[in-house]
């Protein structure tokens, strides 16, 4: 089966990911501040718009409409123009997002639908998710917006900011759920030199690059500066397990739970964090909530948090 690609026209990305993201996918980007994941992100709206002829809606959760469209004027990127002549839509969320995820959401789903967009970024999902303190009341909501994106049926980008000093990606959204996941660093090299490299964690249903890439923010935009030719760095030791867990040493899961999961195909803790929480629920016969925290006590006993 042919999987079909939308191209993001960056330099040198879409040769990283054999042409570009898998339709209908869901992107996962995280970087540290400054590393360049909203002009990624507005460049693969743009190119989008103004070289493919794909719709595209920007969701601001984090800064103002007015100061992003500002910014993006410095690599000549005039999305307000783009926005008069129907091309793209820039929703400024960042008074609402108090709102509810749910209004939130029924907004950038009627501009999805007006617009007939393919493509859209929700900047951010770190902004959107503050103020939820539980793990369970994040992954819920994160859930929410995955069946969202997926009845979207678009290509979205879903941007998640990074704190300094924090190797957790993603927010426990990359474990179950995103097809893609982008990692922006920020780095100093021996010579303390400021420097930026990406990693391509994951791309479902694609030959991607595992090496990382040095790539830098220009006046034209992201560019990627060394393609294929891989980027000598330190070796950097990431919470990844290296061994299987057995499901029963999981809290709340128990002998018989964990041979029902067995029958199914999850065999170890490892793949039920992989597992979509609905289908677990059916399974086991148990509320949606407490799967999910049967998930969280499985990814807290495998990464040791």
């Amino acid at each position: 089966m042919i999987i079909q690609r939308v191209p993001t026209g960056i330099p040198k990305f879409d040769e990283l990911i054999e042409g570009g993201f898998p339709n209908n996918s869901m992107i996962l980007l995280v970087g540290y501040p400054g590393a360049g994941k909203t002009t990624f992100s507005a460049q693969f709206i743009y190119n989008g718009a103004t070289k493919q002829r794909a719709r595209g809606v920007y969701v601001c959760f984090a800064e103002t409409k007015e100061t992003f469209l500002r910014n993006m004027l410095r690599f000549g990127w005039d999305f307000e123009r783009l926005e008069r002549e129907g091309r793209v839509a820039i929703l400024d969320l960042s008074v609402t997002r108090e709102s509810g995820l749910q209004k939130n959401l029924d907004t950038i789903m009627e501009t999805m639908a007006s617009l007939n967009a393919s493509r859209l970024v929700i900047d951010s999902f770190t902004a959107i998710s503050m103020g939820l303190k539980d793990p369970i009341d994040i992954r819920v909501m994160v859930h929410l917006l995955y069946r969202f994106l997926k009845k979207a049926g678009c290509i979205s980008i879903l941007i998640v900011d990074q704190p300094w000093g924090s190797s957790s990606l993603g927010e426990g959204i990359s474990e179950f759920l995103a097809d893609g996941i982008i990692h922006l660093e920020t780095y100093f090299d021996k010579n303390e030199v400021f420097r930026r490299r990406l990693r391509i964690l994951k791309m479902r249903g694609t030959n991607h690059t595992r090496r990382p890439h040095e790539y830098d923010i220009t006046s034209e935009g992201f560019v990627i500066l060394n393609g294929r030719k891989e980027v000598k760095t330190a070796k950097k030791t990431f919470s990844k397990p290296l061994t299987f867990t057995d499901l029963s040493k999981v809290k709340g899961i128990g002998s018989k739970r964990a041979e029902i999961l067995k029958s199914i195909g999850i065999n170890s803790a490892e793949n039920l964090i992989e597992a979509d929480p609905e289908f677990i629920s059916e399974k086991l016969r148990i509320s949606e909530r407490m799967a999910y925290r049967l998930i969280e006590n499985a990814r807290k006993l495998v990464y040791k948090r």
